[in-house]
């Protein structure tokens, strides 16, 4: 199976709509959610029962769910989150019992709240914002969060790219962003340690595809890399997710949110993969 995803839903109004869209026309069967912006209205996705809903959970922007009082190493006095990747990254190199448990407690809030608005009977997914989850210790609080609760999930992302399937297509080797090369290779280390915790506790992954073209994902690129994504997923046997961002915005993001990225959602790049989501359904790649 393939699962064409579309992170952040729930952003805003306006970006959720263009998911929506690309759920109604495009090819998407995956659906990554907010739980920490605007209350969460389901109701519209949940009509799609071939859709798998993912919780997206978020540690860098926003505000938390937790008591603030008790997060206080990764918020503000206002209870905004206020680390990125790297800084989550860097504390868990030194506070790490300390972020681990400030972690753990914000993770937990994210997990009850999304179990109180999932559909019932409806199977799920996680992945986070940033991929914080990725970092050996929050994947290890999130572990800890799923055991208490008894959670099984369909399925984890677990973000690392396998390199054959870019090896062969040399035509692209230019069009590579050095940033995303970093956070390929990054990922990929995390990922070697994280896929076999998961698998440790039968947790499903898949062939992952969607960090080197993060913001490129033109329906040509990944029609180039496709092919090869799925041959490489039946031999392994396991399934495939391809990763888009096309919940774009046109003007100003939402304010009073803590929002930390607003060039990206706000990029070109965005639409571009709105575009290729709809373009991919229109060819009929499934």
């Amino acid at each position: 199976m393939i699962y064409f995803c579309a992170d952040d839903y729930g952003l805003c109004e306006t970006a959720s709509e263009h998911i929506r869209q690309c759920v109604e026309k495009g090819v998407l069967n995956k659906v990554s959610v907010f739980p920490n912006f605007d209350k969460v209205d389901l109701s519209k996705l949940s009509e799609n029962k071939d859709l798998l809903l993912s919780l997206h959970l978020n540690l860098v922007e926003g505000k938390c769910m937790a008591s603030k009082d008790e997060i206080k190493l990764i918020t503000d006095e206002e209870g905004n989150f206020r680390h990125t990747f790297g800084g989550l990254f860097a504390l868990s190199l030194f506070r790490g019992k300390k972020l681990q448990e400030a972690v753990y407690k914000e993770i937990k809030a994210q997990v009850s709240y999304w179990m109180s608005i999932l559909p019932e009977n409806a199977t799920f997914g996680i992945d986070s914002h940033q991929h914080t989850h990725m970092i050996p210790l929050l994947f290890d609080a999130l572990i800890r969060v799923l055991d208490e609760e008894g959670l099984k999930l369909r399925y984890i992302r677990i973000p690392s790219e396998p390199l054959s399937p870019f090896l062969k297509a040399p035509s692209l080797y230019f069009t590579y962003s050095p940033v995303n090369m970093v956070k390929q290779w990054l990922l990929k280390l995390l990922g070697a340690v994280n896929k076999k915790k998961a698998k440790k506790r039968d947790i499903p992954t898949a062939c992952f595809f969607g960090i080197l073209f993060s913001g490129k994902m033109d329906e040509k690129r990944v029609m180039k890399i496709l092919p090869a994504y799925k041959k490489l997923a039946e031999k392994k046997g396991t399934d495939t997710e391809v990763l888009f961002h096309p919940g774009y915005l046109t003007e100003g993001v939402p304010e009073k949110k803590n929002i930390v990225f607003k060039n990206f959602y706000l990029s070109e790049g965005r639409k571009t993969e709105f575009d290729s989501v709809i373009k991919l359904s229109e060819r009929g790649v499934r």
